[in-house]
C-alpha cells in the first residue's frame, strides 16, 4: 500500500471569469491568490498556499514544456493550486496531490525508452513544438542533470528519457495496480525527467484514476520539491 506524507496540494482549471471570481471571493476574506510568473511549478511550492497559473505561463520560461497544455483540452484555462479545498468549485477540481512513500519496482532501460518513444499513440499527441530543443536548453538540462547527481554527458539521453515518460502516461508500459486498476509511474530518476507539471496537473494521463509522479529538475529547483520523491495524483 502507497503511504502518504503531509503534503497536499489541490488542483483545479476554471475559465477566466471563474478564477476572476475566485480572486474577489478569496480577496474578501483576506486571502491572496498569488499569480505565478513565468513557470507553472511554482505553486507546488509547500509555502504557497494558493496560486493562480494564467495561460500565457504555459508560453513563459517552458514554452517548449508548455507545448502540452497548450495543445490540450485544457488550453485557455487557469490552473490554480491550493493547500485547502475550495468550495464551489468541486466541479472544477481535477485532483490531488500527496507526498509518497513510493519506490519504483523498476526504471526504463534505453531500449525501453526508445519502445515508449516509438509509440503510436505518443506519435498521435506529441506536439510539434516539443521537438524543437534549443542548443540553450540542452545545455541547461545538462547542467541540472548533473546537478541532481546524474553522469549522463548527451542531451539525446536525456530528450529520450522526457519523451518517453511522457509516453509512459500516454500508454503505460510502466506501471503498478491496484484495486482501482493501472497506476503509470515515472520510468526515470528526477535528473533524467522534464516537465513533470505535465502528469502533475493532469495535462496527461487524466484518465488514469491515481499516477505516480517525480519531481523533474525544474520542480526541485523551483518548487523545493524533493528528488526522486514520487507524489500520487489522485483524480478527483
Amino acid at each position: 500500500m502507497i503511504q502518504k506524507g503531509p503534503y497536499r496540494k489541490h488542483i483545479y482549471w476554471l475559465t477566466r471569469d471563474e478564477e476572476a471570481r475566485l480572486r474577489d471571493e478569496l480577496d474578501s476574506r483576506e486571502i491572496k491568490l498569488r499569480t505565478a510568473k513565468g513557470i507553472a511549478c511554482t505553486p507546488l511550492d509547500r509555502i504557497n498556499k494558493i496560486s493562480s497559473v494564467a495561460p500565457e505561463v504555459w508560453n513563459d520560461t517552458c514554452s517548449r514544456q508548455g507545448s502540452w497544455y497548450r495543445t490540450s483540452e485544457k488550453n485557455g484555462l487557469y490552473l490554480i493550486v491550493s493547500s485547502f479545498e475550495l468550495e464551489g468549485c468541486e466541479d472544477r477540481k481535477s485532483a490531488v496531490l500527496t507526498e509518497s512513500d513510493f519506490v519504483p519496482p523498476k526504471l526504463a532501460s534505453v531500449e525501453n525508452k526508445t519502445a515508449l518513444s516509438e509509440n503510436p499513440r505518443l506519435r498521435e499527441r506529441i506536439p510539434e513544438d516539443w521537438e524543437r530543443v534549443e542548443e540553450i536548453e540542452k545545455r541547461i538540462y545538462l547542467r541540472w542533470a548533473r546537478r541532481l547527481g546524474s553522469d549522463v554527458q548527451e542531451y539525446d539521453f536525456l530528450y529520450l528519457s522526457h519523451t518517453a515518460n511522457h509516453a509512459n502516461f500516454i500508454n503505460p508500459h510502466f506501471f503498478v495496480e491496484d484495486e482501482g486498476g493501472v497506476i503509470p509511474y515515472s520510468i526515470d530518476k528526477s535528473a533524467h525527467l522534464c516537465s513533470c507539471c505535465v502528469e502533475l496537473f493532469q495535462v496527461l494521463g487524466d484518465e488514469f484514476h491515481r499516477k505516480l509522479v517525480a519531481p523533474c529538475p525544474g520542480a526541485t529547483i523551483f518548487a523545493r520539491l524533493k528528488p526522486d520523491r514520487y507524489l500520487l495524483v489522485e483524480k478527483a
